[in-house]
Order: C-alpha cells, then sequence, then structure tokens
C-alpha cells in the first residue's frame, strides 16, 4: 500500500485547544505550511460559525511557504458544546497567476488533501 503524500503540514497536527467555561474570546494560532513544489490554494473551515471565527480562512501558500492562521472561539458559552467540534483544512493545487477563488472555482472533485483538527476543551 502507498503512503499518500502530504502536500501540507499543519501545527499542531491534530487539536486545537480551547478553555471550555470562559466568557472571553480566546485566540490560538494553526500553522499551515505547503510541503509541496508547486503552489497551494487552502481553506480553512469550521463545525460551527456561530462559535469560530477564522482568520484568514482561505489563501495560496507558495513553496515551502508557512502561514499563520488565527483561529478564534467567541467564548461566551456557559458549557462548550456537547457535539464534536473541529476545524478542517482543505487544499488543491493552485496554477500560477491564479486567486485562491479562481483555484476553487475551476476545481472538480474532491480536494486534494484534507487535515482535520478536533477541538479540545480545557476545564
Amino acid at each position: 500500500m502507498t503512503e499518500k503524500k502530504q502536500f501540507i503540514a499543519t501545527e499542531p497536527c491534530d487539536k486545537i485547544k480551547f478553555v471550555a467555561e470562559s466568557p472571553d474570546e480566546q485566540k490560538t494560532t494553526l500553522k499551515i505550511t505547503n510541503q509541496s513544489e508547486m503552489k497551494q490554494a487552502f481553506k480553512v473551515k469550521c463545525t460551527r460559525n456561530d462559535l469560530f471565527r477564522i482568520k484568514p480562512s482561505t489563501g495560496i501558500l507558495d513553496y515551502n511557504q508557512t502561514i499563520t492562521v488565527i483561529l478564534i472561539y467567541k467564548g461566551g458559552q456557559t458549557k462548550p458544546p456537547t457535539e464534536k467540534q473541529q476545524f478542517g483544512v482543505y487544499h488543491i493545487p493552485a496554477p500560477e497567476n491564479c486567486t485562491c477563488e479562481g483555484a476553487w472555482a475551476e476545481h472538480y472533485g474532491p480536494p486534494q488533501g484534507e487535515h482535520k483538527l478536533r477541538v479540545v476543551w480545557n476545564e
């Protein structure tokens, strides 16, 4: 069985941590690195837009480029949601001189790769 090449690396690689019952907005960072030999268009999505914000949520990464994305938990919840929350990082090859929106608009089929990051609530 051949292992699928990972074109994008994320740090952290598996979980995003927030404090469960904080009334305050919380921010954490997610680093996304392009490990391929071509540009990659990326999107970061979350399970609930009413709980989280992502800045920037889309972009294009050049070869070996790393971008820092800010993940924001809006806070103000008396307890964290019981359903599982996650962030997904999706990517596709980006042709030279195209915009991120253009790359996704012209892409057919599933993304070339995706990373799922589980939200973990610290007490």
